[in-house]
């Protein structure tokens, strides 16, 4: 698989943070993951979005009643 290297500038903070939660373990792989999840959600929000404009909005009722059942 080709691989490509970027130089990327983030957040001093945020920087420690990942370093801390990421270890020994690789950072490329975690970025990678990162991204791809990222990707994803915004397929899927690109998708919901679809789904309003076809068959309208979910109604809020609807909305705070599952957000009440939901752990």
């Amino acid at each position: 698989m080709a691989v490509r290297k970027w130089s990327v500038s983030i957040d001093e903070d945020l920087a420690e943070r990942v370093e801390e939660h990421v270890g020994g373990r690789g950072l490329s792989g975690f970025v990678a993951r990162a991204v791809e999840h990222e990707l994803e959600r915004d397929s899927l929000s690109r998708y919901l979005d679809d789904l309003d404009a076809e068959f309208g909005a979910v109604p809020t009722e609807m909305v705070e009643e599952f957000d009440r059942l939901w752990p």
